[in-house]
């Protein structure tokens, strides 16, 4: 298990270094003030094909142990592959609690307070130790590298149950077939409930690009799947929070909070840094299944105009802030 011990160890291990930073919160009539600041550039798949590249071979090598393991030790595999995975859970709902908004600056000791040397392993944070700066720049890296990470892991993840799940569908069949039977698998869907889906998509078509309107519209309606991922032009949280409210008010029916964040990757992606994001399961989790008020610019508010039933009204974009 060489391959998985180090691809585990790869995953978990963000090699953080300092390099000289111009401190933009200095007033500009003083002159540019450099400073030390956190740069992880060099682990982030925009920055660096060798950290991209790096990471798909060690978890193909990861995967080909655990396809030699023994259905047991698989299992265990498994297992501890899924607690890494709800770390991730862990940092995005640190990182929503308390990032900044409304354009407020970033205070050096951020990662301190998402507890990201307690999540994560890194040779530089130290418990009340800020000299090094943070900036807006490095917290984008931070998270596509997290990003990168959580996505690799999840393929991971999914890649082994497989092959559980043909060891347990060839079971079933067997059963089912001496029985005169076939198993069904059904993956359920959101289901919104009646002029719904017309008023979501009255609000939210906006953020979507004229290409993407129809089939948004078709998608909501009527479920049917779009020929790729439909690109939400603003914040990912924004999204998230707005399917978060539909579902907690029950205007989204007939599946999970962890089924609706499976829909939303599947459908959906965002806009960060001038570039597309893909979601990601801690990502949404962090959001949708968090009791945290996470979003701090909500694009929608559900309205309960009883004895009339739910509405919904759109919020007025706030042009300031900076969330991911």
């Amino acid at each position: 298990m060489e391959h998985f011990k180090e691809y585990f160890t790869f995953l978990q291990k963000f090699d953080l270094r300092l390099t000289e930073i111009r401190d933009k919160r200095e007033p500009a009539e003083l002159g540019p003030v450099f400073k030390a600041g956190y740069d992880i550039t060099h682990q982030t798949p925009h920055f660096s094909l060798q950290f991209a590249k790096r990471l798909q071979i060690l978890k193909d090598l990861a995967v080909i142990d655990i396809i030699g393991a023994d259905p047991g030790k698989r299992k265990a595999y498994v297992g501890q592959a899924k607690k890494l995975l709800s770390l991730f859970n862990r940092f995005w709902e640190n990182y929503f609690r308390h990032y900044p908004a409304n354009g407020e600056n970033i205070q050096d000791n951020f990662l301190l307070v998402i507890e990201f040397a307690e999540i994560f392993h890194n040779d530089l944070l130290e418990p009340n130790k800020t000299e090094a700066i943070v900036t807006p720049e490095f917290v984008e890296d931070l998270c596509d590298s997290i990003r990168e990470r959580e996505e690799s892991l999840a393929g991971f993840i999914a890649e082994v149950t497989v092959l559980e799940k043909v060891e347990d569908q060839n079971y079933e069949i067997e059963k089912a077939t001496a029985h005169g039977a076939t198993p069904i698998r059904i993956r359920r869907y959101p289901v919104f409930i009646e002029g719904i889906a017309d008023q979501f998509f009255k609000i939210f078509k906006e953020y979507f690009e004229e290409k993407d309107q129809q089939p948004l519209l078709s998608l909501l309606t009527d479920s049917i799947v779009p020929r790729q991922k439909l690109l939400f032009n603003s914040n990912g949280n924004q999204l998230a929070d707005a399917f978060k409210q539909l579902i907690e008010a029950n205007l989204i029916v007939s599946c999970s909070k962890a089924e609706l964040e499976s829909w939303i990757i599947r459908h959906f992606q965002y806009v960060s840094n001038a570039q597309a994001k893909p979601f990601t399961t801690g990502y949404l989790n962090g959001i949708i299944s968090s009791d945290t008020k996470i979003c701090k610019s909500p694009i929608l508010d559900v309205i309960n105009s009883s004895p009339g039933g739910f509405s919904l009204a759109a919020v007025a974009r706030n042009k300031k802030g900076r969330e991911n």
